[in-house]
């Protein structure tokens, strides 16, 4: 078959067409050439059909593909320099760095293999496009819009254009793919001209005669990385790798559908996983990786085996995500909800929560409750038990609590776990209480650097910024720290960060009231506005975290004042908060914000974030770079402002495995370790050797922090 035997409609979009098998995969099984315009190098994955790969193989088919890559601002100031040594240097340690990182993703190994097979054997040709600013208006726009030209043998052309950045059948089903206007060269005179304008673009940019944008090879030290990967690989066999996963992605879709998303590796591994260990069992996987919608397949799979599902989450914000995201997601088949906490009372009528929870093999049903209501008496008594019951939680670690790790006494045969940080801070007996019921971890866990390798999450920059204590909040300091050294001493001096720090509750408060000197320091909101002069733009999406509500006032205050366009966004505020998110996607500016924005609310477009508050739980941390770390169409990096109090400690200081500043200074450096600059963190190293801190043991120091406690 030739291009021109296959029927093309004029635009495809995801909601209503499955563009690879409509478009995508006919088009490379019959071409024998495709010119595209991609994004970084590592984006190349997602746009080979890996299904359609055999057949443009065996026709001999070459790619050609211009992608750019990904550099810091001041690289980029040093390009438009145009110093060429200085440029092929800044190129090959970029693309060395992409390339590294794709070919170590847990989540798309067979495929990186595959496409460092293609270029070395000269399938797939790759230069490095770097826009100097001065590229004309034309050259912008096909650059955003994703170009791309398909040959055959016969001299038949189809181009497309659209926002399709992520395409081939599997792996990125999901991706960012929303539109595709499509012109082949022999239907009428308009198309023809579209598919050769693009055409002859493409052959421009690859001969350097576009004006404004220069083309680089593909660095040949990052080539001979690629190289090195390829021997005696037999890209045959990779490719049925590649299938297989597909297979088994297919196996847990939660529907068939054109908008329906695919798992990716790393889910389905997962999942698979999970079965196998009896479907018990909880998923470490980091915050914006996708947790939420492997529990939908998981509880997908469930309601074909007739079960009834019990959803537990902590915050009233997530109950009403998962009752919106399950009813999107869970689409081809009917399904009831019975919605328990945050004034959803029906559960209390009669014998509504029983006949609700019992074995049906009519109806499928879930349930979704807030913790706090799940650990009653009275939801316990009501809940019909057993084997018929999947029970997911979200944040799970939040039932390890006293209070509601009375939850763990309820009978149901699947469980599932999910939570970036499983473990308690600083309670080993909720941890051990937790993980029993579960059936433990799934290996292996999903890191944060797993999922920025994967491109689950964007890479950033991170900019700590070191603020001292005034002379009044040192002295509390130290005042506090003297009697935590006291309650130690009648302990027994087990000050090796295992004790358990929820057992003695004069302890804990001491240490809560000493973090709050951190959280509330008086250099914090100086900062705040000092590093929005210096770094907020226009059309910048920036979130600022404070503790409590007077920070967040004096932020906000002082911002404005500034001339910032800043708002509020928490628990308790007047007006409607879906209003102020909304009004931040589109709009943009300065949300200033306390906890609520740190478990399972998604602001994906959000490109900074100045962290304030720094807990006493680590785990508020992680969750909020999670936050910041999302993808979004356009964000090629976050930037995250974090700052480091750091107090002056004393000589004889004893107990610095338990301190919270311990703790912050070495989390702040494990996660600047994994920063687009790493450097940044080489002040707080020098500060941890002061205080002769070992920042890779310590990392999971804290105290855990129950809001309903």
């Amino acid at each position: 078959m030739a291009l021109d035997d296959l029927n093309y409609a004029t635009s495809y979009n995801k909601a209503e067409n499955d563009i690879a098998n409509d478009f995508y995969l006919p088009c490379m099984r019959n071409a024998n050439r495709y010119d595209r315009i991609s994004g970084y190098f590592g984006s190349t994955i997602y746009i080979i059909a890996w299904d359609a790969l055999k057949d443009f193989i065996e026709n001999k088919g070459k790619m050609r593909v211009i992608c750019s890559p990904y550099i810091s601002e001041d690289d980029e100031l040093a390009l438009s320099d145009g110093y060429s040594a200085r440029n092929d240097e800044i190129l090959a340690n970029a693309i060395i760095k992409e390339v590294e990182g794709m070919l170590g993703s847990p989540d798309l190994s067979a495929p990186s293999k595959l496409l460092a097979y293609l270029v070395v054997e000269g399938i797939i040709d790759v230069r490095i496009a770097v826009p100097t600013g001065n590229e004309s208006p034309s050259a912008k726009r096909l650059f955003h819009d994703k170009v791309g030209v398909f040959y055959d043998s016969e001299g038949n052309m189809v181009g497309f254009r659209g926002s399709m950045n992520e395409t081939f059948k599997g792996l990125a089903e999901d991706g960012n793919i929303e539109s595709i206007d499509v012109f082949p060269n022999w239907l009428d005179h308009r198309d023809r001209e579209r598919v050769e304008e693009a055409a002859v673009f493409f052959d421009k940019l690859w001969k350097h005669m576009i004006p404004g944008i220069q083309l680089y090879s593909f660095p040949s030290a990052a080539k001979e990385i690629l190289k090195a990967k390829t021997d005696g690989i037999k890209w045959q066999e990779l490719l049925e790798e590649i299938k297989v996963s597909e297979n088994k992605a297919l196996k847990w879709k939660p529907g068939s559908g054109p908008q329906a998303r695919t798992p990716r590796k790393h889910q389905t591994n997962a999942l698979e996983a999970w079965e196998k260990n009896g479907r018990r069992g909880i998923f470490e996987h980091a915050t914006g990786s996708g947790k939420t919608f492997t529990a939908m397949c998981a509880i997908n799979n469930a309601l074909k085996r007739n079960e009834t599902v019990l959803v537990l989450v902590p915050s009233r914000d997530l109950l009403k995500q998962w009752n919106k995201e399950l009813r999107e997601t869970l689409t081809e088949i009917e399904v009831l909800y019975l919605l328990c906490g945050d004034n959803n009372s029906e559960w209390k009528k009669g014998e509504k929560l029983a006949s609700w929870s019992r074995k049906s093999k009519d109806t499928h049903r879930i349930i979704i409750a807030t913790m706090d209501t799940a650990s009653s008496n009275d939801f316990i008594k009501r809940l019909s038990q057993g084997e018929h019951l999947m029970m997911v939680a979200d944040e799970m670690h939040r039932m390890g609590s006293p209070k509601r790790r009375k939850i763990l006494s309820i009978d149901s045969g699947a469980r599932l776990g999910l939570s970036a940080t499983p473990r308690r801070y600083g309670d080993p007996e909720g941890t051990r209480a937790l993980f029993g019921y579960f059936g433990g971890l799934i290996p292996p866990p999903f890191t944060l650097e797993d999922a920025i390798k994967s491109g689950v999450l964007t890479r950033y920059f991170y900019y700590p910024q070191r603020i001292s204590l005034s002379s009044r909040e040192q002295e509390e300091w130290d005042t506090i720290t003297n009697e935590i050294r006291t309650v130690l001493a009648r302990m027994g001096n087990k000050a090796n960060g295992n004790i358990n720090i929820n057992s003695n509750p004069r302890l804990k408060q001491l240490l809560i009231n000493r973090s709050r000197i951190v959280k509330n320091a008086s250099g914090k909101v100086p900062l705040a506005i000092k590093v929005l002069k210096e770094k907020f733009k226009p059309g910048q999406k920036w979130i600022i975290y404070c503790d409590n509500i007077s920070q967040l006032n004096e932020v906000c205050s002082q911002a404005r004042t500034a001339g910032f366009d800043a708002y509020e966004y928490y628990a308790e505020m007047e007006g409607d908060r879906d209003t102020t998110l909304e009004y931040f996607s589109q709009n943009g500016g300065v949300l200033v914000s306390i906890k609520c924005l740190d478990e399972g609310v998604d602001i994906p477009s959000t490109t900074d974030a100045l962290v304030l508050a720094s807990s006493q739980n680590p785990r508020e941390f992680i969750q909020r770079r999670g936050r910041i770390l999302r993808n979004s169409a356009g964000k090629l990096f976050a930037h995250l402002y974090d700052a480091i109090t750091v107090p002056v400690v004393a000589e004889d200081e004893n107990e610095k495995g338990m301190s919270i500043i311990a703790a912050e200074l070495s989390r702040a450096i494990q996660f600047g370790e994994s920063a687009e600059n790493p450097a940044c963190v080489t002040d707080l190293k020098n500060i941890a050797i002061d205080y002769k801190i070992n920042y890779d043991t310590i990392k999971d120091g804290g105290i855990e922090d129950d809001d309903e406690e």
